[in-house]
């Protein structure tokens, strides 16, 4: 048993937007009497790197009492309202599909029979596009301006995330987090001191040692705690997912930002490109099996036209902790484990770790039994899965140009991602399907409508496969279909938003 009745004093180890999230959370869950420390390594802290945040970060603001206008005022963040994939699909740099942050509200997705949507399941059919049946495509195609985005919300069936730039974010984030009492150290934590049991009792920093009665490891790559002291076993995700490098760099320019993060197909990987008012922030994510550093600058001048300067560039093996939770040691974001940043996945997955976290401190009342704690670590794992998979799924795709998307496209697939995907092969994505990777109230980082768009515009559900599901509907549901498939037919009218590599750059 974690008795947290008594604690006295809490600590985070590590700056950062990870570091400081956690700080509001134990400041606002703990009580006022407790000590809630953070320490950071001189110089440390988030880098000045473009983000393009999950769905759930609104959330996390809002349980942590942030104004989200005052987030949006005091970061420069911009609206995100989805992804664009450019030229996964194979040859054409200028093929795209879709993953926009829909809401269950529309007519596509609140006609849920025996598990599935079958309006979706008629566009699939039918061959038509998996993106202008949103009413807010069109705002989005037009790249409208940021100040109209608040009545589209209000009126489309979209939900919106943002892009904001990472210092600037856990600047914020410190500024708020000190405001309601942390207290911040800058030092080195040069080593956990374990007491007989196992449990941290002290950080051992430069020239002193704070006495601890639980710890947040925010150490980011260093992993400080779960992985330098504790030694627990890493579960790898390299057999599946080949990306295992990330050069950031970002391009000054003008005029609106775009409403989407553009993920841009590149030799050896991907560039993710995430606009925020006067710059895109950006970072080519590769394999270093495939590419080497140099090369990879040269390609991205190539590829945008333009020459940038690169920041130092990041390694990381995909993968993760298979317990991220240890006695009084809980590791959250890249200190847990780190995958590509396809998706948002690394922030989605600290904000419900963070979520999780807060649940357990709330609904124990601080006395914390250790089969919830392994209920969390294996329902961390489930979560991690659940991305390992639908990122893994990204590159069953028709690019083979390169050596890079041909050993993508034929890596190893998870035991379950296997399974999923026959099934994908004959129908569309379930809900049921996507239980698998959530447990113990943790929810899917992927919503079912997320694996329908992205398993349709990829070829793995086919047209055939949805026209096999529709045709087991009842005569009068199979009759609304083709009413509603007839509406659309008439209504088509072609919608490209402007590209993802035409912004104006003003400066590198």
């Amino acid at each position: 048993m974690l008795d947290l009745t008594a604690v006295k004093t809490a600590a985070i180890v590590g700056g950062g937007i990870a570091g400081w999230f956690s700080a509001l959370m134990l400041r606002r869950v703990l009580g006022a009497d407790v000590n809630v420390t953070l320490i950071d390594t001189p110089g440390g802290g988030a880098g000045d790197i473009g983000v393009s945040a999950h769905v759930n970060l609104v959330d996390g603001l809002r349980r942590n009492k942030i104004p989200v206008d005052e987030f949006v005022r005091e970061t420069s963040a911009v609206y995100k309202l989805g992804v664009v994939y450019e030229g996964w699909r194979g040859d054409d740099r200028n093929d795209r599909y879709y993953r926009l942050f829909c809401s269950a509200g529309s007519r596509e997705l609140s006609w849920r029979q025996n598990g599935f949507c079958p309006l979706l399941s008629a566009r699939i059919a039918a061959g038509l596009d998996l993106h202008s049946w949103i009413p807010g495509f069109e705002t989005i195609a037009r790249n409208a301006p940021q100040k109209d985005i608040p009545a589209l919300l209000r009126k489309a069936d979209l939900v919106a995330s943002y892009h904001f730039d990472g210092r600037r974010a856990a600047n914020y984030f410190r500024k708020a987090a000190l405001a309601r009492g942390v207290k911040y150290r800058t030092s080195r934590v040069n080593a956990l001191e374990l007491d007989e049991r196992g449990y941290v009792r002290a950080l051992r920093i430069t020239g002193d040692s704070l006495g601890v009665d639980f710890v947040i490891d925010a150490s980011g790559m260093a992993r400080i705690g779960i992985g330098n002291t504790f030694r627990a076993p890493w579960r790898s995700f390299s057999d599946h997912l080949l990306a295992d490098r990330v050069i950031p760099f970002h391009w000054r320019t003008s005029g609106n930002p775009a409403l989407l993060t553009h993920a841009v197909s590149m030799n050896a990987g991907w560039t993710w490109l995430a606009p925020q008012i006067d710059r895109i922030g950006a970072g080519y994510v590769f394999s270093s099996g495939h590419i080497d550093e140099p090369s990879a600058i040269a390609e991205i001048a190539t590829r945008f036209g333009q020459a940038m300067t690169p920041m130092p560039m990041l390694r990381f093996e995909p993968g993760h902790f298979e317990t991220a939770w240890v006695n009084n040691v809980v590791a959250l974001g890249l200190a847990s484990g780190a995958v590509e940043p396809l998706e948002a996945t690394s922030m989605g997955q600290l904000l419900e770790q963070l979520r999780n976290l807060e649940r357990i401190f709330l609904g124990t009342g601080g006395i914390i039994g250790h089969q919830t704690i392994e209920r969390f670590n294996r329902a961390n794992a489930q979560c991690w899965a659940g991305i390992r998979d639908f990122l893994r799924m990204h590159y069953d795709c028709q690019r083979r140009d390169t050596a890079f998307w041909r050993d993508a496209a034929t890596a190893q697939l998870s035991e379950s991602y296997a399974e999923m995907r026959a099934c994908l092969q004959r129908r569309t994505p379930r809900f049921l399907d996507i239980e698998a990777y959530c447990g113990s109230g943790w929810q899917s980082l992927f919503q079912v409508v997320d694996w329908i768009l992205a398993a349709a515009s990829l070829g793995i559900t086919t047209a055939a496969a949805a026209r096999d599901e529709l045709s087991r509907l009842p005569p009068e549901m199979r009759d609304d279909v083709e009413a509603y498939l007839d509406g659309q037919r008439r209504a088509v009218v072609e919608r490209r938003p402007s590209s993802a590599v035409r912004y104006e750059i003003v400066a590198a």
